[in-house]
């Protein structure tokens, strides 16, 4: 009978790591090394309705003396459909930017113009059918003299629907240029991946993240001077700061840290989510000493505090103001948002002033306020939802026109 009973726990034991193994998410991305009129694949399977699905597109697209953009992703296909999808467009330097969808009858088109070099467009939709549309294109104006402009593409929702299938697209009218695509679920990053498009002269310098050394973030072709070990990165919507200094970053390079977009799962009933997520990617990153993470305030009612998203649960995290800002220390990646309890509850603890030692280095580390980005043009119809769905089509928009 021992036996019998050790046997069954066995048996038990191997079925829960199989069904462990079978609902973990796993993501491919093929080819590494495409040329003009290759299919791109992404390969999605284990994703469970309910999970958030966020994938995000960093491209640097050539120029070659072109006063014009445009870009060309055919035959997009999206196995699962998305519930209160979000999709966001920064482009730089640019003098104009937008995203166009066609499903063979009907164009739809989204454009904003900006006067300072820089393009974000931020659309929240309704939920997005699965399916396959024929078009999509990414096009704009470069600011007069730019060698190539820097745009990154950020899907994100609920998923609903088939836990595996593919992503797929192909591509016309480029010839060279490179991009990142970053898959991640339920805040956690499932992929992290570099494609060539044939021989590319330029590399992806996100905007709001540039390298130490470099400018703190584009403004139409001007540049500020930053100390030479600062690190500073925004969320596209400018809501999110990261700072910290090169010598603090392990486990990663300080190149590759983005704050990534989601939606906040799991939130308490007596919570009120103020923003949305924000994940601190790549999620093994580490920071010593931590990094200074801050919120900007927006008027928002109550009293405002920080959580981070650990182990399926929220857990308030220490923060203090700053000005207009909300601002914690961070040691590492992870899921953020900025929180608030109903009006009838007790309020967690925030602090005027530094709460804690800031970060430390030779130099002093200068924010970068976030800019205001201009309210984009609205479309309404079925297609604005057929635009979001095709969004990873765009998202390998790559780089030069050929003629």
């Amino acid at each position: 009978m021992r036996q019998y009973r050790i046997t069954v726990f066995t048996v038990c034991l191997l079925l829960l790591a199989l069904v462990a193994q079978a609902s973990a998410v796993s993501v491919t991305i093929s080819p590494e090394q495409i040329e003009e009129g290759d299919t791109i694949t992404i390969g999605i399977s284990g994703l469970q309705d309910g999970s958030i699905f966020a994938l995000r597109m960093e491209a640097a697209i050539e120029l070659d003396g072109a006063s014009t953009f445009t870009y060309q992703s055919n035959q997009v296909s999206v196995p699962f459909g998305m519930e209160s999808p979000r999709v966001l467009l920064l482009a730089s330097p640019v003098t104009e930017a937008g995203l166009e969808a066609s499903d063979g009858d009907t164009i739809k088109r989204m454009t904003q113009r900006t006067q300072t070099g820089e393009v974000r467009i931020t659309q929240s939709l309704d939920a997005i059918p699965s399916g396959t549309i024929e078009v999509l294109k990414a096009f704009g104006k470069p600011v007069d003299g730019s060698d190539y402009v820097d745009m990154m593409l950020e899907l994100s929702g609920t998923k609903k629907g088939p836990d595996a299938g593919s992503i797929t697209f192909g591509l016309e009218g480029i010839s060279d240029g490179s991009a990142r695509i970053i898959v991640l679920v339920d805040g956690s990053e499932a992929m992290n991946q570099q494609i060539t498009i044939g021989t590319p002269t330029v590399t992806p310098t996100p905007t709001t993240a540039p390298p130490t050394g470099g400018s703190s973030g584009s403004s139409g072709g001007t540049t500020t001077p930053v100390p030479v070990d600062q690190v500073s990165v925004s969320s596209l919507d400018g809501i999110v700061w990261l700072q910290t200094v090169a010598s603090s970053v392990t486990w990663a390079s300080p190149d590759d840290i983005r704050i990534i977009q989601s939606e906040p799962v799991n939130i308490p009933a007596d919570w009120i989510a103020l923003s949305g997520s924000y994940i601190i990617s790549p999620t093994g990153i580490s920071f010593q000493p931590p990094a200074r993470l801050s919120f900007v305030m927006d008027g928002d009612a109550g009293t405002p505090f920080i959580a981070a998203y650990r182990d399926g649960g929220w857990t308030i995290v220490p923060s203090r103001v700053e000005g207009s800002s909300l601002v914690v220390e961070i040691s590492g990646g992870g899921q953020y948002a900025m929180m608030s309890y109903h009006s009838d509850d007790p309020a967690p603890v925030v602090t005027e002033g530094p709460a804690t030692p800031p970060v430390t280095s030779d130099a002093p580390l200068n924010e970068v306020p976030p800019t205001e980005a201009p309210a984009a043009e609205k479309s309404a119809g079925g297609l604005v939802a057929i635009l979001t769905t095709g969004v990873a089509g765009l998202l390998l928009m790559g780089v030069r026109k050929r003629g």
